[in-house]
């Protein structure tokens, strides 16, 4: 063992040996440990699904209602006292969903009176530009030998 390390000369510290010689005889292993800090999720698979689901079901849905449905419901969400916005918005990009703003159009806006008034406003549109287009010639141009 000594010979092959002389023979290779890796380009490692005594330290970095050391620790990983000591790790080998208290562990038994050599390989990194698995990352567990940090909290864990938040959501299950089914919750996750449950919520991608609602947006489906309900697209016109608001991330605050949907965070108001979340907290409310204890059968599938009983975990979930408290949920942030961003989270939601998180988990829906995570499943390849965007929620676009609806804005609502008020009914005055398409009525027939104004359909009318737009139809007839196009009709004289289209008559003014046949007019001037027909009144109006063209410019020849002259072309001059040197």
């Amino acid at each position: 063992m000594c010979e092959a390390g002389q023979r290779v000369q890796p380009n490692l510290s005594r330290f970095t040996v050391a620790s990983v010689t000591r790790t080998f005889r208290l562990e038994n292993r050599t390989e990194r440990r698995h990352h567990g800090g940090g909290r864990g999720q938040m959501f299950t698979g089914v919750q996750e699904a449950a919520i991608v689901i609602l947006v489906l079901e309900t697209n016109d849905i608001r991330l605050q209602e949907m965070q108001s449905h979340i907290i409310q419901d204890n059968t599938l969400f009983n975990n979930i006292q408290r949920v942030s916005l961003s989270t939601l918005a998180r988990i829906l990009k995570r499943n390849q969903i965007r929620m676009k703003q609806l804005y609502k159009v008020p009914f005055e806006r398409n009525s027939q009176r104004n359909k009318e008034l737009r139809r007839a406003y196009v009709d004289v549109s289209t008559i003014l530009t046949a007019v001037h287009y027909t009144q109006h010639c063209f410019p020849v141009y002259w072309i001059i030998p040197y």
